[in-house]
């Protein structure tokens, strides 16, 4: 298990209309980007082109999952930019602004209009339908692996994300082991 730094990065605009992401090359670590789990974890609900309370147009908020040394130095170097969060804030950010637009279950509708069409054709035969009714119904619980259907994202959630992640979230002053 990764234990990672919640970091809210402000992203403004260039003068090319482009994100404006802080440099991390100007960090004094060696190769960044192996400091980074999982990238970028934007703000959907608003954009550069929006407004809203905490975002003014033209800035756009951005969530990094990083190591303890990357938080405490993207802090140093670019301090009206990151932010340290608290694992709650993180949570707030993910379900709220990151995932909040997604559904929480996806659906293989392929599959279950198969599904439903062998149910349909073997009752309209009087055939045993015992079998294919279980099968149904595991295909209709999101929670089940092993058969196809309708799944939980298991990314919508932060707590079910930091489980699928394999992360666990600290503050910037951790001394842990697997900082990475």
């Amino acid at each position: 298990m990764k234990n990672l730094v919640p970091i809210k990065v402000k992203i403004g605009l260039r003068a090319n209309g482009h994100a404006d992401h802080p440099n991390w090359n100007m960090l004094n670590i060696t190769n960044p980007d192996s400091h980074m789990h999982n990238g970028w974890h934007y703000d959907k609900s608003c954009g550069h082109k929006e407004s809203s309370v905490d975002s003014p147009f033209g800035m756009q908020w951005g969530m990094l999952l990083v190591t303890t040394a990357f938080a405490k130095e993207a802090m140093r170097v670019f301090p009206s930019l990151v932010t340290e969060m608290t694992p709650a804030e993180a949570e707030a950010f993910w379900n709220t602004k990151v995932r909040a637009h997604m559904p929480e279950n996806s659906s293989d509708l392929p599959t279950l209009q198969a599904l439903q069409i062998e149910l349909d054709l073997k009752k309209s035969l009087a055939q045993d339908t015992t079998a294919l009714e279980a099968k149904i119904a595991k295909a209709l619980d999101p929670d089940d692996e092993t058969e196809p259907g309708i799944k939980k994202d298991k990314l919508k959630y932060f707590a079910d994300a930091k489980v699928k992640m394999d992360v666990n979230m600290v503050d910037s002053n951790f001394q842990g082991e697997n900082e990475e």
